[in-house]
């Protein structure tokens, strides 16, 4: 009973200790154990030691900024109009640390001159102080106590930077911080492959990934098979800087993945639904030799008519199934124990590469449905940038499973439906057919999914399917659109039978490729519109300009869409003209033009109203409208014809092609020569018009506008 009085007495007294010598980092401690986390603190900027009064201005400040500010400076924090924390303990530390928690009435009567910190919102009510004015921006703090990473450090990043009246606008002005503070960031967080190990090695047991074949792997299996494939990949692959993947979306999909970045390799992803003249650029562009793929996959790619044998030719194949052969069960045990039981630090010098964030990461070429496919270069910063930002609006909970039904080849689908959750220990169920709608319900009411991303081809497919019923998707608190355009249609069928709101987004491949997109409201914030693609994401900054003469456009005017931020790609593979011509260097940010026409409203959401480039949008892929006519023109070979092609929307495909023609072919005529010919399908029109001659302008240019309004007439 005496010993338990003594340690109980010493506690106590260390708490009274801790309390009064230390307060700060007793408080900073306190607020990690509330959280559930472990942070790693990363400070850039100008005037580390803050030691006069001002005020301290930022987008959403909050207790944790509040107490790394409070490291930099001797005087007081106060903190105006925020929300004080619910734990009385904190709150006494938080007093004793010196930080305040005031209102707007307490503000003309402090004590003692101090740091204020105050949100944008607040501005006006401080300016009567003249004070001194600074920026301050937290990256990686948005809910962090919702993720996974509580079982791993992550890291925060507060950049603060001078503010002076009249240079930019402070909207602007933290815009630009934003961006400033993710590019330092990122720089400080862990490879791919290394927050993906973190992860997984605290979440041991737990379900990592599953898919419709009934195979389910926890983390520690999943570790432990990425160790046996580095094993057998490595000499084979040593002589090849550059890998494809050939593999359905699955589980030795996710393997195979993991294990090329785990071999310091740039992963070239494989769109297998391209015709074989595609294939054949994008094998001599990247210098191609070998590819990773599967002989049922080659089986089942070949009974769908694809190209699969053709493209084999051209480089050496390693099947998953030649690999496994050769494992044997000694050596699948010894890895699994490896992955179970051995420090992260030894799995590290194993599994994980010194690679350079800046080293490109993944390509990923376009169909070659607009004409010859063109490679984007991703580095592992655009990457993890990119994951990272998209993690903090999806707001990820402990027990999230994410439905992954989006092909690897696709932007979207490799980095938010794939290396998002994988990096940040979310549960994968994944299916390789996204219009398999019997086997993506049961896999959804199996699982209990309660994340999904796709396009509005497939939402919209989900929402007219008998097979999927309310019940299977019942579990769904997250459901994202991106790729394509929302159609209403598609949005309310599922909302009125799932009772689900989808989310419309917006991005590019060469942007990582998610840029903005709308979220679930908050009792204090309006974070969704409808017709719009949703805010800027955390470190990215949306611009509208004049694509004449560069010229920022004022609010609410429509123009050409610049995004910047670290999720903008290297460039293009091969291309530098191309890449000179798309990105601009602006105030130490990368832009990249986008070539969609756009407007932001008053509460920055952004309205995409056109594109300035010639392409179509079918079912997530992009369609050069001026292939499609040169394309036609050479298969007919008729001098006398002139056709024109333009895109209108689609309630199934989002949009379709109308081909207009001159009399020197009937419509029927032409579309028999079209169908029979090897043009890739998605160039393929849906609609033939022939009309007397092809609209033009007064000064001989064709009238687009004209030529639309002809399609809508059909």
């Amino acid at each position: 009973m005496l010993s338990l009085l003594i340690v109980v007495l010493a506690l106590c007294l260390c708490l009274y200790g801790s309390l009064h010598i230390w307060p700060n980092r007793s408080a900073w401690l306190l607020l990690q154990w509330h959280n559930r986390q472990h942070y790693r603190v990363h400070f850039q900027g100008a005037d580390y030691r803050l030691d006069n009064a001002m005020v301290m201005i930022a987008r959403a400040p909050n207790v944790r900024m509040a107490c790394l500010l409070k490291r930099l400076t001797p005087v007081p924090v106060y903190c105006l109009n925020q929300e004080i924390p619910h734990s009385k303990l904190l709150q006494r530390f938080l007093k004793h640390s010196h930080i305040h928690f005031i209102t707007s009435a307490e503000l003309y009567k402090l004590p003692k001159p101090g740091l204020i910190l105050i949100s944008t919102d607040d501005y006006e009510a401080v300016q009567k102080l003249q004070l001194p004015l600074s920026l301050a921006y937290l990256a990686g703090s948005a809910s962090p106590c919702h993720t996974r990473m509580r079982f791993s450090p992550r890291d925060l990043q507060l950049s603060l930077q001078r503010f002076h009246e009249g240079e930019t606008s402070l909207d602007i002005a933290l815009q630009r911080l934003s961006v400033y503070a993710w590019e330092h960031y990122v720089d400080k967080l862990p490879s791919i492959i290394d927050s993906w190990l973190d992860q997984a090695k605290a979440l041991g047991s737990r379900l990592s990934v599953a898919d419709s074949t009934g195979l389910q792997l926890s983390h520690y299996r999943l570790m432990a098979s990425v160790i046996t494939l580095h094993t057998k990949l490595f000499s084979p692959l040593s002589d090849s800087n550059r890998v494809g993947i050939c593999l359905p979306n699955s589980v030795a999909g996710t393997a195979a993945l993991l294990t090329l970045f785990s071999l310091g390799k740039t992963v070239v992803t494989i769109n297998y639904t391209a015709g074989i003249a595609a294939l054949r650029t994008v094998i001599e562009d990247s210098g191609l030799t070998t590819i990773i793929t599967s002989k049922l996959f080659v089986a089942n790619l070949r009974k769908k008519g694809f190209p699969i044998d053709d493209m084999l030719t051209l480089v050496a194949p390693i099947y998953l199934e030649d690999l496994k052969a050769s494992m044997t069960k000694h050596e699948l045990l010894k890895n699994y124990l490896l992955a179970r039981f051995a420090p992260t630090a030894f799995l590290r010098a194993i599994l994980v590469p010194p690679v350079a964030s800046n080293q490109v990461a993944v390509i990923l070429f376009s169909s070659g449905s607009e004409g010859k496919p063109k490679g984007v270069e991703l580095t592992h910063k655009n990457i993890i940038g990119n994951v990272r930002q998209v993690s903090e609006v999806l707001e990820a909970h402990a027990n999230d499973v994410l439905l992954s039904v989006l092909p690897t080849f696709h932007a979207f689908g490799l980095s938010a439906a794939m290396l998002l959750p994988l990096m940040e220990g979310i549960s994968i169920i994944s299916h390789p057919d996204p219009t398999d709608t019997a086997t993506i319900g049961a896999l959804a009411q199996q699982y209990k999914a309660t994340v999904l991303f796709g396009t509005s081809t497939f939402l919209r497919l989900y929402a007219k399917a008998k097979n999927i019923t309310p019940e299977m998707f019942t579990n769904l608190r997250v459901v994202v659109a991106g790729a394509e355009r929302l159609l209403p249609e598609a949005r309310c069928l599922f909302e009125e039978k799932f009772k689900k709101v989808i989310y419309e987004g917006y991005g590019t491949t060469e942007l990582s490729p998610v840029a903005s997109v709308n979220l679930p409201d908050t009792p204090c914030q309006i974070r969704q519109k409808i017709g719009s693609v949703g805010k800027a994401i955390a470190g990215c900054m949306i611009r509208i300009i004049d694509p004449e003469t560069g010229v920022t456009l004022p609010q609410g005017e429509a123009g050409l869409i610049l995004v910047g931020g670290v999720n903008v790609m290297k460039g293009y593979l091969n291309h530098d003209d191309s890449t000179n011509a798309n990105i601009l260097y602006e105030h130490g940010i990368r832009w990249y033009k986008t070539g969609d026409k756009g407007r932001l409203d008053a509460d920055g959401f952004l309205v995409i109203a056109d594109r300035y480039s010639r392409f179509a949008k079918l079912a997530g892929e992009t369609v050069s409208l001026g292939a499609v006519e040169q394309q036609i023109t050479m298969l007919v070979a008729t001098p006398e014809l002139e056709l024109l092609a333009v895109a209108i929307p689609d309630p199934k495909k989002g949009e379709m092609i109308v081909l207009l023609h001159t009399n020197a072919i009937s419509s029927d005529e032409l579309r028999q020569k079209v169908d029979q010919s090897n043009l890739h399908n998605l160039q393929k029109p849906s609609k033939y018009l022939q009309v007397e001659a092809i609209p033009k302008l007064g000064v001989g240019k064709t009238d687009f506008a004209a030529a639309k309004a002809l399609a809508f007439s059909t």
